[in-house]
């Protein structure tokens, strides 16, 4: 150890002289010592002091706020129902991170008596990780969403990618997004599959909504500051989610709400909050993709050949008060032909679109604080010359949802009877779930 250090002196012995030299304090100085006057020494004292000093630790308590601030370092913390959050010491950058997933359990009798089409199944449906957070400041947001369940990917297109949107939110009245996101139409797509309150959406919006898109929005939740107006303008390639296609056309779509009770967060299908004061809120939502190739518009099966423009249009309401909740939506969707042909070595080839309406009304009310019973009706109809295998469907439900620690853990039971393009000779379908939101 003695050697070593004798190795750094003589190895830093120069960088040292240098320092010693600059600060005016040399060895000539030192020699002579005594004889220097009281000041001459309280001044070299005073430089040795100053020069000691910066090897010093310096207590926390001698700094300013603001140093404190500059000094601490990055926070991580990790909370059930708030997943890991990590914040860097200036807070110029965050990140927080979160698992979720629904094990699900199906049955499904059919009510013709032939037992060989019932069904039981176990799945996964849905197994999500999400990133979300801030970089710069708090104005600039990103969040980025993966899907890991076989329901999650297309089947032509296993891409776990769901969202991944950058969002500018300085303005008030005008905040913008950028990527892949939710397109702005009925709100049952719109907010998460994982604060609702049935095992899952209805067939009214498996069939009419618009589901994601790649595109730029822009929206306010609190347009012009007067507490009752939001909006959500975007354009979007109009092929959906993960896809690219060839084919000229965009989708543009609009919504707005107005709140007369004043504007809220949305926190999801059901009241778990148990609001003192009445919610409600009024929209209305269209759009036009301009030449898709998909049979539903922006997902579906993609035609071999032909190509519709699509005129979406809907409207949707939500009431809450003191844990019940009444929200509904009705949804059209039109296409500018009812199919197309072509002439083929075989003979005539024809592609159908598909324009239909629909819609649903759902009820619920929290019997106790963690106990909902909930009630819903859901139908869809074609419209005009369109797709034959596109006929009259319609379901109705009731669910049971035990609220553990809100929607971060729950337990949800529901029976459907479904009749029509769903279930063509009419169904019974029970359906248990589990969701785990880390």
């Amino acid at each position: 150890m003695g050697i070593e250090r004798l190795n750094l002196s003589v190895r830093y012995f120069p960088f040292f002289a240098l320092c010693l030299f600059l600060s005016g304090v040399c060895v000539p100085n030192f020699a002579k010592g005594k004889s220097k006057s009281q000041k001459t020494k309280t001044q070299t004292i005073s430089r040795k002091n100053k020069k000691d000093s910066l090897h010093r630790p310096v207590p926390l308590s001698s700094y300013s706020e603001k140093d404190r601030q500059e000094k601490k370092d990055a926070s991580v913390s990790m909370i059930f129902g708030k997943g890991l959050n990590v914040e860097s010491a200036d807070g110029d950058l965050s990140l927080n991170f979160r698992l979720r997933f629904q094990g699900r359990f199906t049955q499904e009798n059919e009510t013709g008596g032939d037992s060989s089409q019932n069904s039981s199944e176990f799945q996964i449906r849905r197994a999500r990780l999400s990133f979300r957070g801030h970089l710069l400041d708090k104005n600039y947001q990103y969040y980025v969403q993966l899907g890991f369940s076989d329901q999650d990917m297309e089947k032509n297109r296993p891409v776990p990618l769901r969202d991944a949107v950058f969002t500018y939110s300085k303005y008030r009245n005008l905040k913008i997004a950028f990527g892949q996101m939710k397109v702005p139409f009925n709100r049952e797509r719109v907010i998460s599959d994982g604060i609702q309150q049935f095992v899952d959406r209805t067939i009214s919006n498996n069939e009419l909504n618009v589901d994601r898109d790649v595109g730029i929005q822009f929206f306010s939740n609190d347009f012009l500051g007067w507490n009752r107006i939001g909006y959500s303008f975007g354009v979007f390639g109009g092929d959906g989610r993960n896809k690219t296609s060839s084919a000229s056309g965009l989708f543009s779509v609009g919504k707005l709400t107005y709140y007369p009770l004043g504007t809220y967060t949305d926190s999801g299908e059901p009241d778990l909050e148990y609001s003192k004061y009445p919610k409600l809120s009024l929209s209305l939502a269209g759009g036009k993709n301009v030449n898709t190739n998909r049979s539903l518009s922006t997902f579906g099966e993609e035609f071999q050949f032909a190509r519709f423009t699509y005129a979406h249009s809907g409207a949707d309401f939500v009431f809450k008060w003191l844990g019940f909740s009444l929200s509904g939506e009705y949804l059209t969707r039109n296409a500018d032909a009812p199919y197309r042909e072509r002439e083929t070595s075989l003979g005539i080839e024809r592609e159908y679109s598909r324009s239909v309406s629909g819609g649903m009304l759902q009820a619920g009310y929290l019997l106790t604080r963690q106990i909902e019973f909930s009630i819903r009706y859901s139908e869809y109809r074609p419209k005009g010359n369109t797709d034959p295998n596109l006929i009259y469907s319609r379901e109705r439900n009731f669910a049971i949802s035990y609220y553990l620690n809100k929607h971060d853990l729950k337990l949800q039971a529901d029976y459907a009877y479904l009749e029509g393009e769903v279930a063509k000779n009419g169904a019974h379908q029970f359906r248990a779930q589990l969701q785990v939101y880390f």
